[in-house]
């Protein structure tokens, strides 16, 4: 990120770690479109932020990541079919949406 996400104290901690694991793991550099959003009660509207959106204009690379991430992080063990990590949006708007949740955790292999 052009972005030193580290410094960003009011993103999840969580969310710090798999931001700066998939930039290193795929060697690409990611600009963020969306962080905090006021009035919104999902993961972009809450503090620490546990949800950030990622520009993509590749819909076969966007796939090819949203995989590697969730086949790597867990969002909650408890509930498998939530993932960290979805693609969505059309054209200009196409993003990778990654959240995180209290319980993520790295899969181990």
């Amino acid at each position: 990120m052009k972005i030193d996400i580290k410094q960003l104290e009011f993103i999840h901690t969580t969310l710090r770690d798999v931001l700066r694991w998939v930039e290193v793991e795929t060697g690409l550099e990611f600009t963020i479109t969306s962080i905090f959003r006021m009035n919104d009660d999902g993961v972009h509207g809450q503090l620490p932020v546990r949800g950030i959106d990622l520009r993509m204009r590749d819909e076969a690379a966007g796939k090819c990541i949203e995989k590697f991430i969730n086949d790597n992080w867990s969002y909650d063990p408890k509930r498998s079919s939530l993932k960290c990590c979805l693609l969505h949006g059309e054209g200009f708007n196409l993003h990778l949406h990654v959240q995180v949740h209290s319980n993520t955790v790295k899969v181990m292999k």
